[in-house]
Order: C-alpha cells, then structure tokens, then sequence
C-alpha cells in the first residue's frame, strides 16, 4: 500500500501553521528587549539566566499535555540521548537569551541559525556521515557572512556575538543528536527539553539570577513562555505531519527577518549596517545547504 501524501489543504494548512510558529518564534526578541533592559521604576533588567529558566518550564508545561500519552517512547531510546539533548538545548537557549540581552536581536538570531554550517563541519565526526564537497559553498558563504557581522560589530558587544555563536554551535549538537531519537514521539523530545532545561537552569537562576518579578514583568513572562515559546512547538509538531520536513525548515527561516523587524518596531533597535550585509549571506548559505539536502532525497 503506497504511504499516505497530505492533501493539498492540509498541506497549506499545515504551511500556515508553519508561517504562524515562524511569526511567534520571532517574538523573543523584542519580549527578550523588553525584559532584560533597564526600567525606571525597578532597577536593572532581568538577567539572561533567569528569563531562559522560566521561559522554558512555561513553554514545557504547554507541550506536556501532548506528551505525557507518548511518554513510553522515550523507552525506544538509551537514556544517554535524552540527557544529552537536555544539555545541549540548555546551553543553546540560555546562550541565545544571554546573547540577545547583549548583543542587537539581528546579531543573536542570526548567528544562531549558523547551525547547519557546524553539522556540515561536525558530522564527519559525530555522525560518521561525510557531506557533499558543492555543500561547501553553502558553508562559505554562511561562514562569510558570520566574518562580516563579527568585523563589522567589532568593539560593540562583541562578548555577545561570542555567545550567539555558541548557541548556534549547540543549536547544530542538538539537531544531530535529536536524529539519534527518531524513534520518540516529537511532542515527548520538545518537552523533556523544555522542562529538562527549565529544571537545569533553576540552580544557575538562584544563584545568579532573579527570582521574584513585578507584575510587568510576570506578564511579559508569560507571554515569552507561553505564546512565544510553547505554543509554536506545538503548531510546529502539528505541521510537520503535513509538509515535508526540508520544507518546513526553509518556511520558519522566516523567523530571522521577523525577529529583527518586530525589535525594531517595538523598541527601535535598528539592525546594525554590518548586520544588514552579513545576515542575507548567512541565510543564503542556510537555504542552499537546505535545498541540496532536499534534492538528495534527505529530510
């Protein structure tokens, strides 16, 4: 029996949603700006530490309710693989939090979606796969666009280009490692690594964090977890049953132009001039890596 193809509304509903996860996803950093800036009438920002615990654990309890039924797949797997995605999330979204409290909202998003460019350079190793030499100008061009954002920001929060490059360096860990547990069920992965990530942060939190909010910014909170953060799995999960997963990943690319526009209209942070030539580089180097994958027939 041939497998089942989506039908031609449910695949465009299923871009919609993806359009939708982009939009929402793109909200961090203008929520992030707003949370971690300093307020008049309270003192410092939030701290980076604090603003990636919560964001995680309200977004885990939004994706627990789908999980806890396929909960028994996580058996499928040894439990070294979900632990070491835990960590690598960890790492990855406290970074891209810090990242976009000290660096422009464009810079973080950006250098974070270099992942691909470090599966390319790590999978040799990690997963014993060797990538296809014409992907190396997809590299090149992702890597030359990383140059032109770090020479040309240089001086001006360069400690936060660091950590947004990290985070991407994680981002590309956690997507080789999440393809070692295919065989668990998607909504269970996203909310072992949001709760999982959540708990992990709660020591670095009291330590170095901020426990107790304002009403403001318990709101904002919410919101960063819940509406930006929680709720796009679950629309990105739903959506991945109806478009192919190469297209998918193209369609939410989207979420680097938006997070940009949405910091600007929002607190006016404009995206710095080397930013503007070095982020399209990034994304083209992302595309086409995206698209030479697709046409090998891998998803």
């Amino acid at each position: 029996m041939a497998p089942d193809v989506p039908t031609r509304p449910a695949a465009w509903a299923g871009v919609a949603a993806l359009v939708a996860c982009a939009a929402l996803w793109s909200l961090n950093g203008p929520l992030i700006k707003l949370l971690s800036p300093s307020e008049p009438d309270s003192g410092a920002g939030v701290p980076g530490l604090t603003i990636a615990c919560y964001r995680s654990l309200l977004g885990g309890l939004v994706v627990l309710p789908l999980a806890v039924q396929r909960a028994r797949t996580l058996r499928n797997v040894p439990a070294r693989w979900p632990i070491a995605c835990v960590v690598a999330f960890t790492i990855m979204t406290a970074c891209f939090v810090i990242a976009t409290t000290q660096t422009a909202a464009a810079n973080a998003i950006l250098l974070q979606y270099t992942a691909p460019a470090w599966v390319w350079l790590l999978s040799p190793v990690v997963l014993r796969e060797r990538p296809r030499r014409r992907e190396a100008v997809w590299l090149a061009a992702a890597l030359g666009g990383v140059a032109v954002i770090f020479f040309g920001n240089a001086g001006a929060g360069s400690r936060g280009l660091l950590i947004a490059l990290v985070s991407g360096l994680f981002f590309a860990v956690l997507t080789m490692l999440i393809r070692g547990m295919r065989q668990v069920d998607a909504n269970v992965v996203v909310a072992v690594n949001l709760l999982g990530s959540g708990l992990l942060l709660i020591p670095a939190m009291v330590l170095w964090g901020e426990i107790a909010l304002s009403m403001r910014r318990t709101l904002l909170m919410l919101a960063l977890g819940v509406v930006q953060f929680g709720l796009p799995y679950v629309l990105f999960a739903w959506a991945l049953q109806r478009v192919e997963a190469h297209r998918a990943a193209l369609i939410v690319l989207l979420e680097a132009v938006l997070n940009p526009l949405w910091t600007w209209l929002v607190v006016g942070e404009r995206v710095p001039p080397a930013t503007l030539l070095g982020g399209p580089l990034i994304l083209l180097g992302v595309a086409g890596s995206m698209g030479s994958s697709a046409r090998r027939g891998e998803t």
